[in-house]
């Protein structure tokens, strides 16, 4: 009787080891799941943020081309205006020139 009873704790004790043991094996993968995942999360959240830093710098590029070519049209129209304006005198001082001449 004491020995089954022995016999008993013993199978007992060997069964419990058996599930630490299982379950240790479980928490290491759970574990290593877990940091294959947060590895993978992070790699596309870098990625994820670079491609979005890319599109906003070319977005910008694209807004400081249109707003370089906006200016530069203004610019030119500047330019024509004020040689149209220069010519205008131009003519206006030979006239007067002209003028006292004769």
């Amino acid at each position: 009787m004491v020995e089954n009873t022995i016999q008993a704790i013993k199978e007992t004790e060997a069964k419990a080891d058996a599930v630490v043991r299982e379950a240790e094996s479980k928490y290491r993968e759970i574990l290593d799941e877990a940091a294959k995942k947060a590895e993978a999360l992070k790699s596309e959240q870098i990625q994820s943020t670079k491609q979005k830093a890319q599109s906003d710098m070319e977005k910008a590029k694209e807004k400081g081309t249109q707003d370089l070519d906006s200016a530069m049209s203004e610019i030119r129209k500047e330019v024509a205006a004020l040689k149209e304006l220069a010519q205008q005198k131009h003519d206006a001082a030979v006239n007067l020139v002209v003028s006292e001449l004769i």
